[in-house]
C-alpha cells in the first residue's frame, strides 16, 4: 500500500474503534484499556492476515483445489491464532482460570468475533478484486479508444499523402505552358475567355506550387479565393453573392488551402443564383486575428456526395497548428449553413 492508502486505513480503523468504545461505554460494559487495545490489535491482525492471504492465493495461477486448500489453511490459522492470543491475554494478564473462563458462551463469543472480522476481510478482498477488474477494463477500453483514434489519424494522413501524390504527378510546367498558350490564342479574339483562362492558371499555380511548409501568404490565398469566385461569376450569369476580402495582408501567412476549402463548400452545396437567398462571405483581419465568416442557403435539390474530407482537413490542421488558440463554429439547419472561424495570424518571416 502507498502512503495515501495507509492513511485511509488508519483513519477508518480509528473511527471504527472509537465507535465500538463509545457503544460499549454507553451500554455500561466493563472497559479495560489494555485489554481493549490488545483485543482490537488481534482483530485487526485477523483482518489483514485474511485479506492479504486471500489476495495472494487469488492471484496465484494454481488449481482450484490448491486455492481451496490455501483458503482453508488461512481460515484455520487466523481462527486458532486469534483464539489463543485472546485466551492468553485473559489468563496471563488477568489471572483467569482457564477451565472457568472457557465456557460455551465465551467460546462462541471468541468464534463470532473472529468470524466478524474474517467476513469483513473477505468482503474487502472481493471488493478490491472487483475494483481492480473494473480498472483493467477501463484501461483496456481507453487503450482501444486511443488505438482507434490513432487508426483514424493514420487513415486521414494516408488520404492526405494520396492527394499529395496525385498533385505531385501533375507536371505544373506542362499545365501552365498549355494554359499560357490558350490564353495567348484567345485573349484578343475572346477577351472574356482569355481572362478566365488566366484566372484558372493563377488558381492552379497556387494550388500546385503556392504552399511552403504548409503555409501560404495571406495575399496569395485571398487572390486565389478572388479568382475562384470570379470564375464562378463568369460561369453563372446571375451569381448572387456578397463577399469582402481583407485588403491589407502585409506579411501575414495562413495554413494553405483551409480558407478555400470553406469557400468551396458554398459553391458545392449552397444556392448561388437566387437574389432572395444571397450567399455571404467575409474575410478580415482584426488585431492580428483572421476572422472568416460565411453564410449560405442550402441547395437541397442538388444531390452532391459529401464525405466531409474537406471540413475534417480544416479541423485537423487547426488542431495541429493552433491546438488551443482557434475557434471554429459551424451552425447548420435544414435550409442554411453558417461558418465562423477565428485564429491568430503568423508573420511570414517567423514560424
Amino acid at each position: 500500500m502507498d502512503r495515501k492508502n495507509i492513511g485511509i486505513h488508519i483513519i477508518v480503523w480509528a473511527a471504527y474503534i472509537l465507535y465500538e468504545v463509545l457503544i460499549s461505554y454507553f451500554a455500561g460494559l466493563d472497559l479495560r484499556p489494555l485489554f481493549t487495545v490488545l483485543s482490537f490489535a488481534i482483530n485487526i491482525a485477523v483482518f489483514y492476515a485474511t485479506w492479504l492471504g486471500f489476495m495472494f492465493i487469488k492471484e496465484q495461477k494454481r488449481s482450484l483445489m490448491a486455492k481451496v486448500l490455501g483458503i482453508t489453511l488461512i481460515t484455520l490459522f487466523t481462527l486458532a491464532v486469534s483464539a489463543v492470543m485472546k485466551i492468553s491475554v485473559e489468563v496471563f494478564l488477568y489471572d483467569k482460570n482457564l477451565e472457568i473462563y472457557l465456557t460455551r458462551y465465551q467460546i462462541t463469543a471468541l468464534v463470532m468475533r473472529w468470524l466478524y472480522f474474517y467476513i469483513i476481510a473477505m468482503g474487502f478482498s472481493f471488493a478490491q478484486l472487483a475494483a481492480k477488474r473494473d480498472k483493467e477494463v477501463y484501461r483496456y477500453n481507453l487503450e482501444r479508444m486511443n488505438m482507434l483514434q490513432e487508426q483514424e489519424r493514420l487513415k486521414k494522413n494516408a488520404l492526405q499523402a494520396e492527394l499529395n501524390l496525385i498533385k505531385s504527378q501533375i507536371n505544373p510546367h506542362f499545365v501552365f505552358n498549355t494554359l499560357g498558350f490558350l490564353h495567348s490564342k484567345t485573349y484578343k479574339a475572346m477577351p472574356d475567355v482569355g481572362k478566365s483562362i488566366l484566372m484558372l492558371s493563377n488558381i492552379m499555380r497556387h494550388a500546385l506550387t503556392g504552399s511552403e511548409g504548409g503555409y501560404s501568404t495571406l495575399e496569395s490565398e485571398l487572390n486565389y479565393i478572388h479568382d475562384f469566385i470570379r470564375i464562378h461569376d463568369e460561369r453563372n450569369e446571375s451569381l448572387s453573392m456578397e463577399y469582402r476580402l481583407e485588403p491589407n495582408t502585409k506579411d501575414k501567412k495562413v495554413i494553405s488551402l483551409i480558407l478555400i476549402t470553406l469557400v468551396e463548400n458554398i459553391f458545392k452545396h449552397g444556392i448561388i443564383k437566387d437574389p432572395a437567398k444571397t450567399a455571404i462571405l467575409s474575410i478580415e483581419v482584426i488585431d492580428n486575428e483572421l476572422l472568416f465568416y460565411s453564410f449560405n442557403y442550402k441547395n437541397n435539390n442538388k444531390k452532391v456526395h459529401s464525405n466531409k474530407i474537406g471540413i475534417e482537413y480544416v479541423k485537423q490542421k487547426l488542431n495541429e497548428l493552433y491546438p488551443d488558440n482557434h475557434s471554429l463554429t459551424i451552425s447548420e439547419t435544414e435550409h442554411t449553413y453558417e461558418c465562423k472561424l477565428k485564429f491568430p495570424l503568423k508573420s511570414y518571416e517567423t514560424t
